[in-house]
């Protein structure tokens, strides 16, 4: 068993694109071990700082994460695989179901704050304080470490080669969308790229909700934006800010910034889970979204997408959202229903 494993990259028809539309090529990293790409990055930071502090002087390792919830789940799985002890905080935004996933993978639970980054601050400034001297602390942040983008890099790798293996090419490829949060994924994405010398000939479509849309402001300011609070119900997508490296290279490579209203996000979440029976939260499902529009993809891109042409959508998954917390969203935004 490992803390991460090659997801599947499959062509998805919609009915939106089957005329006049792009093929669309989707990465189901729904099907990682903790149910989000989370497991790549989170998994690689922890498994390569365990084998080096364990190394250095086989210190007893204890990991430390703060989180929304999918991060805290995949550090939890991680550290039971690699039998280490876990502390996760999460703010009061994340749902019991979560905080039992995490707890029932063996981890330690602490909530605290209204948003992620309360809920950090109180994990370094109070929590990993109380550490007994015997003890290495192993600190996970969700997105800002470049070893969890390289973890998540290694999905350029799979899609580099899966096109191959389907006779396809990634000179096909007109766009990438994912979903961006802090910008762990994007600079995942975007060191896949360079690896491969694409950065820059491959754009990336940067999908964000309204109120959980640092990266979008920072890039309307020319400058680095810090949200004064974070009001999307795309909880997964909910830190306040966006990494510095990851707002330089969108800036650097001229990633086109999309922000998705959260009633289209939840809509699209229950669409795909009818047509598919795959259910994926509010934060992924704003990517998704741009498969349903295509006149919204073919602005954002310039240009006139044709049969010929791929587009490869992460399907970045998370577990934060069940069926029924869906349902009760949508009447929100229609009473009637």
């Amino acid at each position: 068993m490992s803390y991460s494993h090659k997801s599947p990259l499959l062509n998805r028809r919609f009915k939106e694109s089957e005329k006049d539309g792009p093929q669309f090529f989707l990465k189901y990293e729904t099907l990682q071990p903790s149910g989000s790409f989370k497991s790549r990055g989170i998994g690689y930071l922890i498994n390569s700082k365990a084998k080096e502090a364990r190394s250095r002087d086989g210190s007893d390792v204890h990991v430390f994460s703060s989180s929304g919830g999918n991060a805290g789940l995949a550090a939890a799985n991680a550290s039971k695989l690699l039998n280490l002890n876990c502390t996760v905080v999460v703010p009061v935004t994340t749902k019991r179901h979560m905080i039992d996933r995490i707890q029932n993978a063996g981890s330690q639970v602490i909530v605290h704050g209204t948003h992620w980054g309360m809920a950090d601050t109180y994990l370094k400034e109070v929590v990993m304080k109380k550490v007994p001297s015997n003890v290495e602390p192993l600190y996970v942040h969700p997105f800002d470490d470049p070893l969890v983008w390289e973890g998540h890099s290694f999905m350029i790798d799979e899609i580099v080669e899966q096109l191959q293996e389907q006779g396809r090419s990634m000179r096909d490829v007109k766009g990438i969308i994912c979903s961006v949060g802090g910008g762990g994924l994007y600079n995942g994405i975007v060191g896949g790229l360079e690896r491969h010398g694409y950065a820059g000939k491959i754009p990336i479509i940067a999908v964000e909700t309204v109120g959980a849309d640092a990266l979008a402001k920072s890039l309307a300011a020319g400058k680095p934006v810090r949200l004064t609070e974070v009001t999307s119900i795309a909880s997964s997508l909910g830190s306040p800010y966006i990494a510095q490296d990851s707002f330089e290279k969108a800036i650097r490579y001229k990633t086109r910034s999309f922000v998705q209203t959260d009633e289209e996000a939840v809509r699209t979440s229950l669409r795909f889970f009818q047509e598919t029976n795959i259910l994926v939260e509010p934060a992924c499902a704003a990517s998704v979204s741009l498969c349903y529009h295509v006149d919204e993809l073919n602005k954002l891109l310039s240009c006139k997408l044709s049969s010929k042409d791929i587009v490869i959508v992460i399907v970045c998954g998370g577990s934060a959202t069940t069926i029924s917390d869906l349902e009760m969203l949508q009447r929100r935004y229609n009473p009637k229903l």
